[in-house]
Protein backbone atom coordinates (compact mmCIF):
# COMPACT_ATOMS: atom_id res chain seq x y z
CA UNK A 1 0.00 0.00 0.00
CA UNK A 2 1.52 3.34 -1.01
CA UNK A 3 1.68 6.30 1.39
CA UNK A 4 -1.37 8.11 -0.03
CA UNK A 5 -3.57 5.00 0.18
CA UNK A 6 -2.30 4.26 3.68
CA UNK A 7 -3.08 7.85 4.73
CA UNK A 8 -6.60 7.57 3.31
CA UNK A 9 -7.16 4.20 5.01
CA UNK A 10 -5.87 5.56 8.34
CA UNK A 11 -8.28 8.48 8.01
CA UNK A 12 -11.17 6.06 7.50
CA UNK A 13 -10.15 4.03 10.56
CA UNK A 14 -9.99 7.16 12.72
CA UNK A 15 -13.19 8.78 11.52
CA UNK A 16 -15.24 5.65 10.96
CA UNK A 17 -14.67 3.50 14.04
CA UNK A 18 -16.33 0.18 14.69
CA UNK A 19 -19.36 1.31 16.65
CA UNK A 20 -22.30 -0.40 18.27
CA UNK A 21 -24.36 2.67 17.44
CA UNK A 22 -24.91 2.68 13.67
CA UNK A 23 -25.83 6.38 13.69
CA UNK A 24 -22.12 7.15 14.14
CA UNK A 25 -21.30 5.01 11.11
CA UNK A 26 -24.12 6.53 9.05
CA UNK A 27 -23.37 10.17 9.85
CA UNK A 28 -19.59 9.92 9.63
CA UNK A 29 -19.71 7.70 6.56
CA UNK A 30 -21.94 10.27 4.89
CA UNK A 31 -19.42 13.02 5.71
CA UNK A 32 -16.50 10.97 4.38
CA UNK A 33 -18.34 10.27 1.12
CA UNK A 34 -19.26 13.95 0.85
CA UNK A 35 -15.57 14.91 1.15
CA UNK A 36 -14.79 12.60 -1.75
CA UNK A 37 -17.62 14.06 -3.83
CA UNK A 38 -16.19 17.52 -3.09
CA UNK A 39 -12.80 16.28 -4.32
CA UNK A 40 -14.33 15.07 -7.58
CA UNK A 41 -16.12 18.36 -8.20
CA UNK A 42 -13.30 20.68 -7.21
CA UNK A 43 -10.76 18.71 -9.25
CA UNK A 44 -11.96 20.35 -12.46
CA UNK A 45 -12.49 23.84 -11.11
CA UNK A 46 -9.96 26.51 -11.92
CA UNK A 47 -10.82 28.13 -8.57
CA UNK A 48 -12.05 25.31 -6.27
CA UNK A 49 -12.76 27.63 -3.33
CA UNK A 50 -15.42 29.41 -5.41
CA UNK A 51 -17.79 26.51 -4.83
CA UNK A 52 -17.64 26.85 -1.03
CA UNK A 53 -20.41 29.48 -0.97
CA UNK A 54 -22.63 27.53 -3.37
CA UNK A 55 -24.19 25.57 -0.48
CA UNK A 56 -24.74 22.51 -2.65
CA UNK A 57 -26.68 19.66 -1.08
CA UNK A 58 -25.22 16.18 -0.86
CA UNK A 59 -27.63 15.06 -3.57
CA UNK A 60 -26.50 17.86 -5.90
CA UNK A 61 -22.85 17.00 -5.25
CA UNK A 62 -23.57 13.35 -5.96
CA UNK A 63 -25.21 14.18 -9.28
CA UNK A 64 -22.39 16.53 -10.28
CA UNK A 65 -19.81 13.85 -9.44
CA UNK A 66 -21.81 11.35 -11.50
CA UNK A 67 -21.76 13.80 -14.38
CA UNK A 68 -18.00 14.17 -14.09
CA UNK A 69 -17.12 10.52 -13.55
CA UNK A 70 -19.97 8.94 -15.47
CA UNK A 71 -22.85 7.20 -13.76
CA UNK A 72 -21.98 3.86 -15.31
CA UNK A 73 -18.37 4.15 -14.04
CA UNK A 74 -19.39 2.04 -11.05
CA UNK A 75 -23.15 1.92 -10.83
CA UNK A 76 -23.16 -0.02 -7.54
CA UNK A 77 -21.15 2.74 -5.81
CA UNK A 78 -23.66 5.36 -6.92
CA UNK A 79 -26.55 3.20 -5.67
CA UNK A 80 -24.84 2.82 -2.28
CA UNK A 81 -24.10 6.55 -2.04
CA UNK A 82 -27.71 7.38 -2.86
CA UNK A 83 -28.99 4.83 -0.31
CA UNK A 84 -26.62 6.22 2.33
CA UNK A 85 -27.94 9.70 1.67
CA UNK A 86 -31.55 8.52 2.06
CA UNK A 87 -30.68 6.74 5.32
CA UNK A 88 -28.79 9.74 6.66
CA UNK A 89 -31.76 11.99 5.84
CA UNK A 90 -34.12 9.61 7.65
CA UNK A 91 -32.11 9.71 10.87
CA UNK A 92 -30.59 13.19 10.85
CA UNK A 93 -33.53 15.09 12.30
CA UNK A 94 -34.78 12.67 14.92
CA UNK A 95 -33.37 10.24 17.41
CA UNK A 96 -33.00 6.67 16.13
CA UNK A 97 -35.94 4.43 16.82
CA UNK A 98 -36.55 0.70 16.99
CA UNK A 99 -36.93 0.63 13.20
CA UNK A 100 -33.33 1.64 12.57
CA UNK A 101 -32.36 -1.90 11.58
CA UNK A 102 -35.20 -1.95 9.04
CA UNK A 103 -34.07 1.45 7.73
CA UNK A 104 -30.52 0.12 7.31
CA UNK A 105 -31.58 -2.88 5.25
CA UNK A 106 -31.90 -1.09 1.86
CA UNK A 107 -28.32 0.20 1.97
CA UNK A 108 -27.01 -3.13 3.24
CA UNK A 109 -28.82 -4.85 0.37
CA UNK A 110 -27.26 -2.37 -2.08
CA UNK A 111 -23.81 -3.03 -0.62
CA UNK A 112 -23.93 -6.79 -0.17
CA UNK A 113 -26.59 -7.88 -2.68
CA UNK A 114 -26.33 -11.70 -2.63
CA UNK A 115 -24.65 -11.87 0.80
CA UNK A 116 -27.26 -9.71 2.58
CA UNK A 117 -28.98 -12.74 4.15
CA UNK A 118 -25.69 -13.76 5.76
CA UNK A 119 -25.49 -10.59 7.88
CA UNK A 120 -26.70 -11.35 11.42
CA UNK A 121 -29.84 -9.45 12.37
CA UNK A 122 -28.44 -7.69 15.46
CA UNK A 123 -27.68 -3.98 15.34
CA UNK A 124 -23.95 -4.39 16.04
CA UNK A 125 -23.44 -6.82 13.14
CA UNK A 126 -25.41 -4.55 10.82
CA UNK A 127 -23.35 -1.56 11.96
CA UNK A 128 -20.07 -3.41 11.29
CA UNK A 129 -21.32 -4.51 7.86
CA UNK A 130 -22.36 -0.95 7.02
CA UNK A 131 -18.93 0.36 8.07
CA UNK A 132 -17.22 -2.23 5.89
CA UNK A 133 -19.39 -1.30 2.91
CA UNK A 134 -18.81 2.43 3.34
CA UNK A 135 -15.05 1.89 3.51
CA UNK A 136 -15.20 -0.18 0.32
CA UNK A 137 -17.15 2.47 -1.56
CA UNK A 138 -14.89 5.25 -0.25
CA UNK A 139 -12.03 3.26 -1.75
CA UNK A 140 -13.95 2.95 -5.03
CA UNK A 141 -14.48 6.72 -5.19
CA UNK A 142 -10.84 7.32 -4.28
CA UNK A 143 -9.83 5.04 -7.13
CA UNK A 144 -12.03 6.97 -9.54
CA UNK A 145 -10.40 10.21 -8.38
CA UNK A 146 -6.93 8.75 -8.88
CA UNK A 147 -8.02 7.68 -12.35
CA UNK A 148 -9.09 11.26 -13.14
CA UNK A 149 -5.73 12.54 -11.95
CA UNK A 150 -3.87 10.02 -14.09
CA UNK A 151 -5.86 10.97 -17.19
CA UNK A 152 -5.25 14.66 -16.54
CA UNK A 153 -1.51 14.07 -16.01
CA UNK A 154 -1.35 12.04 -19.22
CA UNK A 155 -3.21 14.76 -21.10
CA UNK A 156 -0.88 17.44 -19.76
CA UNK A 157 2.16 15.41 -20.83
CA UNK A 158 0.79 14.89 -24.34
CA UNK A 159 -0.57 18.43 -24.82
CA UNK A 160 1.73 20.86 -23.00
CA UNK A 161 0.37 23.84 -24.93
CA UNK A 162 -3.29 23.09 -24.08
CA UNK A 163 -3.63 26.28 -22.02
CA UNK A 164 -2.77 28.39 -25.00
CA UNK A 165 -5.61 26.71 -26.92
CA UNK A 166 -8.27 27.48 -24.29
CA UNK A 167 -8.25 24.07 -22.57
CA UNK A 168 -8.00 24.29 -18.82
CA UNK A 169 -5.76 21.58 -17.40
CA UNK A 170 -4.13 23.48 -14.46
Amino acid sequence: MDNKNKKNFDKLKVHLPIAKDPTVVILRGHLLIEELLDDVISFYLKEPSAINDARLTFFQKMRLAQGILGKKNDDSTWKVIEALNRLRNQISHRLPDANLIDKMNPILKAIFEDEFDQIPADIYSKSKALRKGIIFHCAMLSGMIEGMKAVKKSYQASAPDAKSHGVYVS
